[in-house]
């Protein structure tokens, strides 16, 4: 059978969208001049991660989207054309996808750090360095907003709490001109020079001379401003980059290029009475008083609470063990007769080295915690860490903690006391049992009783 070749004649509407469709699975090319609703699409993806600025999106490309396409390649290390191919494309959905997950207390990385920085810059996020790690500050600070745009105070920033905060970041910014003025390698001449001077100043551009000439060292320098301030990292001074560059040198709002809390051995002052007194309220800053000085105890005070929270026990207060620190509910008050209660429904319990539940059974720490935590009482794991955030005590009262020597000279094993001379405990040999102070085996090894 012969076939002719048709000719079609398409409407300019019908080739428009002819265009958009995928050949042989690879979508085409958008880039400068196209006008189509995906496009639209295009340029909400990129408001979505901060890099498309304008109020709205048009659907038409143009050197505004360029710019926002080419930023978001660099940040993505992709090569930076300023055109949509499939690669492109790709990350930017794969990027789009990641945001939907909702953050909360406990998320970290950089979605959280472009979300303290879009409420810092609304006025909600008050704490002076950009932490990337989600806790009460960023709680708050998301509640407040929440509040106030008639959102579920819910203090998770979920998709539309995500997307409320962006909009009005992107309401409050001035639109930029199609023409936006940038400084990029192989610009030259005194706008050059003194960026080149401000990178110094802040400690980024090492070059020892102020050459006027936007090379690599310079768009490197530019680089790695734009990483510690959260913007896009393209290397390009931008007038966003150059503002914030400006805002540094002159020592406004934003911090320098340093952590703003950083309290070790040696600091002293009211930032670490207040450390002090909030380590005391949870129990871990046993010394009677409160010196203001960051000495060996304080610092073991800080190691255990990391410990606990599951931060690098350096014993150094940096951002985000403040952050999570102050954010620590004090312990509740201990209700005696409900503890030697719980414990008691407790005995015949296997003992179980790492054993801290009902239903494995338990080592004795294990037991210990276990208990203190159905009082809302947060203990560290082991005996010999209980023992140091613990208040020592003359003689035991009901609640109170007994330990005891069983292995070399320090707390090995430990028991609630229950009165009458009496304690409770997971014994390797016995399970969760009862035993005496006064029995010659323990009588011997008892170091004492500490109070929580």
């Amino acid at each position: 059978m012969n076939l002719k070749p048709r000719h079609i004649v398409l409407t300019s509407a019908f080739a428009s969208a002819l265009f958009w469709m995928p050949d042989d699975g690879k979508a085409a090319e958008w880039k400068v001049g196209m006008s189509a609703p995906q496009v639209k699409e295009l340029q909400q993806l990129l408001k979505e991660k901060g890099f498309f600025t304008y109020p709205a999106a048009t659907g038409y490309f143009g050197t505004i989207t360029e710019q926002a396409v080419k930023a978001f390649q660099a940040s993505v290390r992709l090569p930076v054309t300023g055109v949509v191919d499939d690669a492109t494309y790709a990350k930017l959905k794969e990027a789009a996808a990641r945001r939907t997950a909702e953050m909360k207390i406990g998320s970290r990385g950089n979605d959280v750090k472009v979300l303290q920085q879009n409420l810092k810059q609304l006025g909600y996020f008050k704490y002076p360095e950009i932490t990337g790690y989600y806790g009460t500050i960023t709680q708050d600070a998301v509640k407040r907003f929440q509040q106030n745009y008639g959102l579920p105070v819910t203090g998770i920033a979920d998709a539309r709490t995500v997307q409320s905060i962006q909009n009005e970041v992107m309401n409050r910014r001035p639109a930029k001109i199609a023409q936006e003025y940038v400084l990029a390698i192989g610009s030259q001449g005194a706008e050059v020079s003194k960026l080149q001077q401000n990178l110094k100043q802040l400690g980024y551009f090492t070059y020892p001379k102020i050459t006027g000439y936007y090379g690599t060292v310079t768009a490197d320098a530019v680089r790695q401003f734009q990483k510690r301030y959260s913007l896009p990292a393209t290397g390009k001074a931008d007038s966003q980059t150059l503002a914030k560059i400006n805002e540094a040198v002159a020592g406004s709002k934003t911090p320098a290029p340093k952590a703003a809390i950083r309290l070790t051995i040696g600091s002293t002052g009211p930032e670490v009475k207040k450390v002090q007194t909030k380590l005391k309220q949870l129990g871990y800053f046993t010394h009677s008083e409160i010196t203001g000085y960051y000495g060996s105890i304080t610092a073991e005070a800080v190691k255990q609470f990391q410990k606990s929270a599951g931060i690098k026990a350096t014993g150094v207060v940096d951002a985000e063990t403040y952050e999570r620190l102050m954010g620590q509910a004090p312990q509740k008050k201990l209700d005696a007769i409900a503890l030697v209660a719980d414990a008691a429904e407790l005995l015949g319990k296997p003992y179980v080295w790492g054993g801290e539940t009902p239903q494995v059974g338990f080592d004795c720490s294990g037991l210990i915690v276990y208990l203190f935590k159905k009082q809302g009482i947060s203990l560290p794991r082991t005996v010999a860490t209980i023992w140091n955030a613990g208040t020592p005590v003359s003689a035991p009262s009901v609640g109170d903690i007994v330990f005891f020597a069983t292995s070399g000279s320090g707390p090995s094993h430990a028991g609630i006391y229950i009165g009458n001379q009496q304690f409770i405990h997971s014994g390797s040999s016995t399970g969760v049992t009862i035993s005496s102070l006064n029995n010659s085996y323990w009588k011997v090894r008892y170091l004492g009783a500490k109070r929580y």
